[in-house]
């Protein structure tokens, strides 16, 4: 549950709905296999591999296999300069002399986000789309003589550039008088449906849980399975997030995930219409390229750097979540050069690190595999494919990985994937290092899930690795072992 707002105090926590303990619950939890609820549509298991419970849908495998998500604040904040408006702001002040959404895009695909979620309505209520719900919109303003409509125009540049489209719409609105009623969920209601009725695909939605800072305010009841059933029935293949059953809040706005991230926790009846059963619910960590979520130009010589933005993707994409890293354009409707040479500095960084995998034509032996069936050997874990992956006899749930390098290399990162389509099932592993004749430790962790990611303190000249699976929920199924070396 995200806070879209710089500078809130932790007193405000008391303010929102108490769901905050569930969306930001300790991640190390491993519960009871659970049965399969709405909006969890098995993936099917493969010959020869069974599931282990949870698994993801396939829109859900998608989304975790695109790593990034971009976050574009911009609206009337980015003219009054504020972060979060009250509601009373004039149409008038939203004048942008142009919306490049061009160049969003186009940065967006060179920095390898694969995702692109707008701020459609912030709390301030004002829409950058047309609706016929208010007056408080876009076509009121002076942007196009008042034809504008922006959520269009990202969506069609988003639809011929092949990158995903999502919008934030927010729940809590400080235009509207209905607010606190319940009346205010048939508006929201309908605001959403116009979102989704009218602009293609919609893959990810975002539903904050900020609901405001006044403690005076009437307390909004929503209802957040209906909104969920709506969109399933307007966009089969959305994804809602944060208070929505399908993606959920890493608990910080800092881009940082837990060092110990299961893809899945459990279920409550407000999201998912059955509680304390196993549900697969993975984690967002969201984050913005500046201290604030809109732009301000006294904040330009503040966007955080190339290498900065690299550490956070190896604590959040390489812990087994999502980096949702939010750009902010400035009031010439354009991605400030700072924020873009950061974000393409960043994906150098990042093309770099994984650039050469150091374990491709090495040798792989286990401590056990299904050896009747070579589509599971440990050689599957080092091909570098995703598609391929190494699984011990069923019931096996602590083995070893051997990789021979056939010669000595230095190393300094190690990247790990479970193939969770067939559900996350590492609690804890460790990595050693052949060196100089002797078994060394180099790096241990939980969870392994989606990806994980270990950078050494140190680089250590190696010839032979051996990732040991210490537990797990069943018969580990690794789809990548993969080891990396970068001089910063």
């Amino acid at each position: 549950m995200s806070f879209h707002s710089a500078g809130v105090s932790s007193k405000y926590l008391l303010l929102l709905f108490p769901l905050l303990f569930l969306t930001a619950c300790n991640n190390s939890f491993v519960g009871p296999v659970g049965d399969e609820l709405p909006f969890q549509n098995d993936t099917s298991s493969s010959p020869g591999i069974e599931n282990v419970y949870p698994v993801p849908t396939e829109t859900q495998l998608e989304w975790q296999d695109a790593e990034l998500v971009m976050f574009i604040h911009f609206g009337m904040n980015t003219f009054t300069g504020r972060d979060i408006g009250d509601g009373n702001e004039s149409p008038a002040f939203f004048s942008p002399s142009k919306v490049d959404v061009k160049q969003w895009v186009s940065v967006a695909k060179a920095a390898g986000f694969k995702y692109l979620i707008l701020t459609a309505k912030h709390h301030d209520g004002f829409c950058l789309w047309p609706s016929q719900f208010t007056e408080h919109s876009v076509k009121n303003s002076p942007y196009k003589g008042g034809n504008g409509d922006i959520v269009k125009e990202l969506a069609d540049e988003c639809a011929l550039r092949e990158i995903k489209f999502g919008f934030y719409l927010s729940m809590y609105d400080r235009n509207s008088s209905l607010y606190g009623t319940a009346a205010y969920n048939d508006y929201y209601r309908n605001q959403l449906t116009e979102l989704l009725s009218n602009y293609g695909d919609i893959h990810e939605i975002w539903l904050d849980g900020y609901l405001g800072v006044n403690p005076t305010i009437t307390h909004q009841m929503f209802d957040w399975l209906g909104f969920a059933e709506l969109s399933k029935s307007l966009q089969r293949n959305s994804l809602m997030a944060i208070m929505g059953p399908d993606i959920r809040w890493v608990g910080n706005e800092d881009g940082l995930g837990s060092e110990t991230d299961w893809s899945f926790t459990y279920s409550h009846p407000a999201h998912h219409g059955i509680s304390n059963v196993d549900v697969w619910w993975p984690t967002e960590c969201d984050v913005s390229i500046r201290p604030a979520w809109f732009y301000h130009e006294d904040q330009d010589n503040q966007v955080k750097s190339a290498a900065y933005l690299a550490d956070l993707y190896l604590k959040s994409v390489g812990r087994n979540s999502q980096l949702l890293l939010n750009v902010p354009p400035t009031t010439g409707g354009v991605f400030h050069e700072n924020d873009i040479n950061s974000l393409l500095g960043f994906r150098r960084i990042i093309d770099d690190i994984f650039r050469t995998n150091l374990f491709l034509g090495a040798a792989a032996t286990a401590s056990n595999s299904r050896v009747e069936d070579t589509l599971f050997s440990p050689a599957m874990a080092i091909d570098g494919s995703r598609k391929t992956f190494w699984v011990p006899e069923h019931g096996v749930v602590r083995a070893d990985l051997n990789v021979d390098l056939r010669g000595s290399k230095q190393i300094n990162y190690f990247r790990i994937e479970e193939a969770i389509r067939y559900g996350q099932r590492v609690k804890g592993f460790e990595i050693e290092g052949f060196v100089n004749g002797v078994w060394v430790f180099l790096a241990e962790g939980t969870t392994i899930g989606r990806s994980r990611i270990l950078k050494l303190d140190t680089p250590v000249e190696v010839s032979k690795v051996r990732l040991k699976i210490k537990d797990a929920r069943g018969a580990p199924a690794i789809r990548l072992f993969g080891a990396y070396f970068y001089e910063n």
